[in-house]
């Protein structure tokens, strides 16, 4: 257990790190971008050899697509509502200074639960698993981080404010990745990959919708390159066996 909250803690710091660089300095957006880029690169590597190459070989087609599926679906509902109060700086009809804040908030916890319980669950089953789910998630929550904390800025939300709901969003993101370890461990096999390939649904649709648009959208068509590059890393981390 301590070796999972020492993965889980991994994965929340950069959302307080980013918090702080986000509200305290003026990261440009392209780097941003491009930091997004590499990580949606390196996630969907990580759901490739990782979690879905582990859902098929502990529940085969059935319970993977089963999951994948669902996952996906009822992240895009959710999605849906937060876009609805206002949680998502990357569309194009989002008005930062009107929002209350707490839809960003919203869409960053939305983000962050698929991936902890997809950490957590990982850890579980495959340690190497939970090492390329945890860079992938690394990568992501850093810029995610950093560009929300300055639309709540934005938004007229102080420093203390900031950081107290991004430590919160940090911490649900901790108490998923336990919960993925924990709740898990007594499944059947058919059960923990529908559940596995659940997260990676729920992950792949994040991507789909918030890191690849808003890494395009700031830094353009050459942060393709860093998404081949982040895939590329995790694709020799998951060979090497580290």
């Amino acid at each position: 257990m301590t070796s999972v909250i020492l993965y889980g803690f991994l994965s929340i710091l950069p959302l307080i790190v980013g918090a702080a660089i986000g509200y305290k300095f003026h990261v440009k957006a392209k780097i941003i971008g491009a930091i997004s880029g590499f990580g949606a690169g390196a996630m969907i590597a990580a759901l490739t050899f990782g979690l879905m190459e582990e859902s098929f070989r502990l529940g085969g087609f059935d319970n993977s697509i089963i999951g994948f599926i669902i996952g996906g679906t009822l992240f895009v509902l959710g999605d849906f509502i937060i876009i609805k109060i206002g949680g998502r700086g990357h569309k194009k009809y989002y008005d930062v200074e009107s929002s209350s804040g707490w839809g960003i908030v919203l869409g960053a916890t939305l983000d962050g639960i698929p991936e902890s319980i997809a950490l957590g669950l990982g850890l579980l089953l495959n340690k190497n698993l939970g090492i390329l789910v945890l860079v992938g998630i690394f990568l992501s929550n850093l810029p995610e981080a950093i560009s929300s904390a300055f639309d709540l800025k934005v938004a007229k939300k102080s420093f203390r404010e900031v950081m107290f709901t991004w430590i919160i969003v940090a911490l649900v993101s901790l108490i998923f990745v336990i919960l993925g370890y924990t709740l898990f461990a007594n499944l059947s096999s058919n059960l923990a990959a529908t559940f596995e390939s659940f997260a990676a649904g729920a992950i792949l649709a994040m991507l789909a919708s918030t890191m690849m648009p808003e890494a395009y959208k700031e830094s353009g068509s050459w942060v393709s390159i860093l998404t081949v590059l982040g895939f590329m890393v995790i694709f020799i981390i998951s060979k090497l066996g580290v």
